[in-house]
């Protein structure tokens, strides 16, 4: 039989909207009917989505397909051949299909819209499958517990999460962080949590968090009264020692973990006092106070206890601390003892120096039960801090510090300064020698004392003043003395340097010399510009010829001080600052004018020293100084003169200045044209005027 024919024939008979029944049978044909169905896939709009939302399923990649039907969990909703498709009675209004695409759309869709959709084509023959879930929101997500006052190891508690929706998933966290199912056990698909033997550690606060595929929701928190302890006692004393002395201030705490705070008991050798603090006070305590103490911590909601002991040791100190002193000032190669005073009973004694153990060697002996130590014979490096430490079975007491030092000396006395200097100059010999204490010095001339102190200083020195030095270095603990000689040569040198002008007053473009003028003996000379060494070959105007500097001819820029600095066997000497100033001017003279309320005329040259201005207006002196200030309703036309005149040299140099209009300021250089144009104009103006 052609399966193929014996399918199209009723299916051509039928309308679109024939009944359910022949709907039913239909399918039946075209299911039985399919051959070599090849797999493509279904592209939903959207996948899940909210109830009441539309989706539209389509096949990817789009074919034509004239023979097929679509189902939902088995049952046909549409089937379709060329140019004809069915509805299933029950999806009508509901479900709308495209011939053309073979999309199949949903309206308003209904959780019951959800499940397992498949594309069957008979004409081509395909295949695809999508699971669509359609989802109510979440809402009233709801948190319970069955209890929250608990007590660790004691309870257990069950958390119980409620909401409404479809296709709900619960997540659970504990504060930040999500609770994992190897520590707790989840019931009713997640929406239960119980915790067993509940810890300190689940107090939360504790949240459960729903999902499904189109919205999510969280609960407010809870958290638990978890009450524990007490655990993890333990003491301590403050201070922390093995053992106190009498008079000690100790105090005693003890500490655990507890939920609520635990109630302490304290005992002393099996007595309890009447304490509950966490802490004990013993206030200058006393040896009787030692033995055994014990803390114990009790919950009064645990009803649990814990109990901790120490013991404590206090025992009378020695009396009085040790002291050190020795009866005679320690010199080297002498011998010297040290004495520990100590008084209290008494166990053991022992020295250290500089904080190391000192024991006895050939020339270290110890005596007295070990309170004397004695040094047969000092060197230097038994040089050092020195303490004696005492000790019995209560207490350790150390000394305070003595500081030995070894004196010796003086040795290697010596002088240290220049061999020769000049007539009237200054001289200074320093004295020095290795010793302690340090030497008292005293100055000898040709055998004459003639100072005290390690630095001889000799002022205005003369010819006289050359011979042999003598330096006496005198320990007054070692009761040694040590003497260095030095001699002194004086020598007649240079006296002064001075720098001469050949003209006092410097003008520029004319010749001038600098002489450098020296008193005594010299061997070369040089000048400086401005505290450099001057160098001629940067111009081809300034000349220089041992003692004489010549300008051929001076400039402006030859400004500046001028040294020379001699120079002979001992040091170079160096003139006073010749301060140079080339005079010059007045150029480059200039008229500026400021319009606004007043007319502010400015006039300006170059020139050394500062030029004096005088300002005339037809040909009449009216002002000197730089700035002449007019009212701006001075007539136009007005030529003012400015003469600028150098007080030193008498110089003079002159520009003139015509008002043109006002608020107009005219450029210099067409002062005489504006002159020459208000010749004309005023003429003019006057015959406008009214009789």
């Amino acid at each position: 039989m052609d399966h193929k024919g014996a399918s199209k024939k009723p299916f051509l008979k039928q309308s679109s909207t024939m009944g359910s029944k022949c709907f039913c049978c239909f399918a039946i044909i075209i299911t039985i009917y399919i051959r070599g169905v090849s797999s493509l896939s279904l592209t939903p709009s959207v996948n899940p989505l909210a109830v009441g939302e539309n989706v539209t399923l389509t096949l990817n990649p789009q074919m034509n397909i004239t023979v097929g039907t679509w189902m939902l969990d088995g049952r046909v909703l549409v089937l379709w051949y060329p140019n004809q498709f069915i509805v299933n009675d029950s999806y009508k209004g509901q479900i709308s299909f495209n011939l053309f695409t073979s999309q199949i759309s949903v309206y308003s869709a209904q959780v019951n819209n959800s499940g397992l959709y498949v594309l069957q084509g008979m004409v081509p023959a395909v295949n695809a499958e999508l699971k669509l879930s359609v989802q109510e929101p979440i809402t009233n997500v709801s948190l319970t517990v069955s209890k929250t006052n608990l007590v660790e190891f004691n309870n257990s508690v069950t958390f119980t999460c409620t909401a409404h929706g479809t296709a709900l998933v619960f997540s659970w966290y504990n504060g930040s962080s999500e609770v994992t199912t190897a520590k707790v056990q989840l019931i009713n698909d997640g929406s239960g949590l119980i915790i067993s033997n509940a810890t300190r550690y689940d107090s939360g606060p504790f949240r459960c968090s729903v999902v499904n595929g189109i919205s999510n929701g969280t609960s407010k928190s809870i958290s638990l009264n978890v009450s524990y302890g007490p655990s993890n006692l333990t003491m301590t004393f403050v201070p922390n020692m093995m053992v106190y002395s009498s008079g000690s201030n100790i105090t005693l705490s003890c500490s655990c973990e507890s939920k609520p705070a635990a109630l302490f008991q304290w005992s002393h050798n099996g007595i309890s006092f009447n304490i509950t603090s966490p802490t004990l006070e013993l206030i200058n305590a006393t040896q009787n106070q030692t033995g055994v103490y014990v803390c114990t911590a009790q919950n009064t909601v645990t009803l649990r206890y814990a109990t901790v002991t120490r013991t404590i040791n206090i025992i009378d100190p020695i009396s009085t601390a040790p002291l050190v002193f020795a009866s005679e000032p320690p010199i080297i190669n002498n011998s010297f003892a040290l004495t520990c005073d100590i008084t209290g009973p008494l166990d053991s004694v022992y020295w250290i120096k500089d904080g190391v153990y000192v024991f006895p060697d050939s020339r270290l002996s110890l005596s007295n039960q070990n309170k004397t130590l004695t040094f047969n014979q000092l060197t230097l490096s038994d040089d050092g801090k020195y303490q004696c430490v005492a000790s019995n079975a209560v207490s350790n007491v150390t000394s305070m510090a003595y500081y030995l030092i070894v004196n010796y000396g003086p040795w290697f006395t010596r002088i240290s300064g220049p061999d020769k200097a000049e007539v009237g100059s200054n001289v200074t010999l320093n004295c020095s020698a290795s010793s302690q204490p340090a030497s008292q010095y005293s100055w000898f001339f040709q055998g004459s004392k003639v100072a005290e102190g390690s630095v001889y200083q000799a002022d205005s020195l003369s010819i006289n003043s050359s011979g042999e030095y003598t330096c006496r270095a005198q320990n007054n603990i070692t009761g040694i003395n040590s003497s260095a000689t030095w001699n002194l040569t004086i020598i007649v040198g240079i006296s002064s340097v001075v720098v001469t002008p050949s003209t006092l007053i410097p003008l520029a473009s004319k010749d001038m010399q600098l002489f450098c003028n020296v008193t005594g003996l010299f061997k070369s000379i040089q000048w400086l510009k401005d505290n450099q060494i001057l160098n001629t070959t940067v111009t081809n105007s300034i000349y220089m010829n041992d003692t004489t500097v010549e300008f051929h001819p001076l400039q402006i820029t030859d400004d500046g001080s001028y040294q020379c600095v001699a120079t002979n066997t001992f040091r170079p000497h160096i003139s006073l600052p010749y301060h140079l100033i080339v005079n010059y001017g007045p150029i480059d003279m200039t008229i500026t004018a400021d319009i606004k309320a007043t007319i502010v005329l400015k006039c300006n040259a170059k020139s050394q020293p500062p030029s004096v201005y005088h300002w005339f207006f037809n040909n009449t002196f009216i002002k000197e100084d730089a700035m002449l200030v007019l009212s701006s309703m001075s007539p136009l036309c007005n030529n003012y003169t400015c003469v600028a005149i150098n007080p030193l040299t008498n110089h003079t140099l002159s520009t003139s200045y015509v008002i043109s209009e006002p608020n107009a300021v005219p450029p210099l250089q067409t002062s005489v044209l504006l002159t020459a144009l208000c010749a004309l104009v005023l003429p003019v103006l006057m015959l406008m005027k009214p009789f």
